[in-house]
């Protein structure tokens, strides 16, 4: 009897030995068949949309998260959707972010739908990778339904370190995307990055019927700064303009060094009217401020034009008449903005124009 019991008790340790083999046999063909679909894509969704399949097929997780942290922004990855509120709560205190606001994104073409209603993550249960660590922070997350086998830990630590060499590769073209449509002195987008994107705002506001305005400003007087104090401090005046002006405009709202010490402000759903008014509040702000360079204190002004998509057809014919009206602002005096609010309301046909108000800039 004992020996039955024996050779039953050895059978049954070699058929969980042989299925515990075949199980992880299987899971290392499924994992070598995702590495190779991680390694083909460029596109972060796509790379996260492949690993998220390979954990759901080898752990049938409950939720699958992925979190990557920049300077001032953070994206989140979740699925499944039913636990967005609660886990972004629980990535944003794990990274210390509570003020930055997260982009949620969705695998849409998942194929994990929700067999409940439940809001609620087992926290004690989540697992967290670290899969970036630098000017950059990324880690991913996994519930698991199944039970964690001594592989798959390494099986998830191969996954990540696929997806860390994929998304370096990411970020490193992303910087180089960005240092082509970026100013390096100032750190705003550059002329070619404007002209690209003016395009788009102007397509969208003809189609959509929507107000576009511009507003073009040069630094006054500006060759007398740097024949004064220098070039180093002609460049710490432009570095003041580019980072004073995000401050007071929306977010939607983008800047662009036009060129030397020109600047273009693209005001997309503004009129001309709220344009000029803000304009005017930027005029105002620029003469009021200075620059400390070495032991001097530096003042400068701005001469300001403000055009309105109206009657125009083309980002040439826009970005034309903003140029002229900052002339001529320059040639009646400098420190002003062309058109001014009177001229507006003196236009009869502005005046009677039936049009929603579009605020310009922050309150």
């Amino acid at each position: 009897m004992k020996t039955n019991f024996r050779q039953f008790l050895k059978n049954t340790v070699l058929a969980i030995e042989l299925g515990y083999r075949i199980v992880r046999g299987i899971d290392y063909q499924t994992l070598s068949q995702y590495i190779l679909k991680i390694n083909k894509h460029n596109d972060i969704n796509d790379i996260l949309f492949e690993a998220s399949r390979c954990l759901k097929d080898i752990l049938d997780y409950e939720l699958f998260g992925f979190a990557l942290k920049n300077v001032n922004s953070m994206d989140i990855w979740i699925d499944s959707r039913i636990y967005s509120a609660s886990f972004s709560e629980y990535v944003s205190n794990d990274f210390g972010s509570q003020n930055i606001d997260a982009k949620i994104h969705y695998f849409e073409k998942n194929l994990h739908f929700d067999s409940h209603n439940s809001d609620a993550i087992e926290i004690n249960n989540l697992i967290s990778y670290t899969v970036i660590n630098g000017n950059s922070t990324a880690r991913l997350y996994i519930l698991p339904k199944r039970t964690m086998l001594d592989y798959h830990d390494t099986i998830i630590s191969t996954i990540v370190d696929s997806i860390s060499i994929a998304l370096e590769k990411n970020l490193s073209r992303t910087l180089l995307e960005n240092a082509a449509a970026i100013d390096p002195l100032t750190n705003c987008y550059n002329r070619r990055a404007l002209d690209s994107f003016i395009e788009n705002d102007i397509a969208y506001a003809q189609r959509n019927r929507k107000d576009l305005s511009i507003i073009m400003l040069d630094i006054d007087n500006f060759k007398g700064i740097n024949d004064t104090y220098g070039h180093l401090a002609g460049d710490a005046v432009l570095r003041e303009i580019s980072t004073m002006l995000p401050t007071l405009v929306r977010k939607s709202d983008y800047l662009a060094r036009y060129g030397g010490e020109e600047f273009v402000l693209v005001l997309p759903d503004s009129s001309l009217y709220h344009a000029v008014q803000l304009a005017d509040k930027i005029r105002k702000t620029i003469e009021r401020r200075s620059v400390r360079f070495e032991d001097k204190s530096i003042t400068f002004t701005a001469s300001f034009g403000v055009a309105c998509l109206e009657n125009k057809t083309d980002r040439v014919s826009l970005l034309k008449e903003a140029d002229e009206r900052m002339y001529r602002a320059k040639a009646t005096g400098k420190n002003r903005v062309v058109p001014s609010l009177l001229p507006c309301f003196a236009d009869r046909s502005f005046v009677l124009q039936d049009r929603v108000p579009h605020y310009a800039g922050a309150a």
